[in-house]
């Protein structure tokens, strides 16, 4: 586990909206989002990425150029992408369309839950894949720093429940409109536990103010 606290900045996606007229409706194409890892460059200097499945199956994407965007090989990203090929021998040809990066870290822990700072979130989606929990949020923009990381509840551990709380601070910056925000967090510390069986996260949604956790069951 990282004792340093991050101060993490809000990843922000801009799409680019094309206009068009009534007799002649555009065509978006086969494009996809996927949260991945970036896992290098191959001899050809093309940017391939490890996709996770909900099933927890991978494959490869693999790209035909490098990336628009300097990034280190482990981070995590929101890739937007159109297939270009079958997959075949676990790897899938790709043609990138762009690349957000997610706020990313490893899974923390507390003994004490009630001092977690909870600033409120839209919470979009909330999804498991592999070792990693992936949260499409909106934040409301300040024009400090923040923190934004996934801390548990260390006296859950053990037990067959673990509770973990979407830790939101704004650290007490003036809030004005909302802005999209991607997350995805190591929990393969607790998710490799074979007492283990349900992964608990809290987090203080203003979308679904009456949900205060979302379970995930092995």
């Amino acid at each position: 586990m990282k004792n340093l606290l991050y101060t993490l900045t809000v990843a922000v996606l801009l799409v680019a909206m094309a206009a068009c007229s009534e007799d002649e409706p555009y065509e978006y194409g086969d494009f996809r989002f996927d949260m991945v890892t970036f896992s290098g460059y191959d001899d050809s200097s093309r940017a391939s990425f490890t996709l996770l499945h909900r099933d927890d199956s991978q494959i490869t994407l693999l790209t035909t150029a490098r990336c628009s965007v300097a990034v280190n090989v482990g981070q995590r990203m929101l890739l937007n992408y159109i297939p270009t090929g079958p997959v075949a021998d676990g790897i899938q040809p790709i043609q990138a369309r762009g690349y957000t990066e997610a706020v990313t870290d490893s899974l923390r822990y507390t003994s004490r839950p009630d001092s977690i700072v909870m600033d409120s979130v839209r919470l979009k989606s909330v999804w498991r894949t592999g070792e990693y929990l992936n949260f499409s949020t909106e934040l409301k923009f300040t024009e400090g720093k923040r923190q934004l990381y996934l801390v548990m509840d260390k006296d859950t551990w053990h037990t067959d429940t673990v509770r973990a709380f979407l830790a939101h601070n704004m650290m007490g910056e003036q809030a004005y409109f909302w802005r999209k925000c991607y997350a995805s967090f190591y929990i393969g510390a607790v998710w490799k536990l074979h007492s283990c069986k349900v992964l608990r996260v809290y987090l203080n949604d203003v979308t679904y103010p009456s949900v205060d956790y979302y379970d995930f069951t092995k």
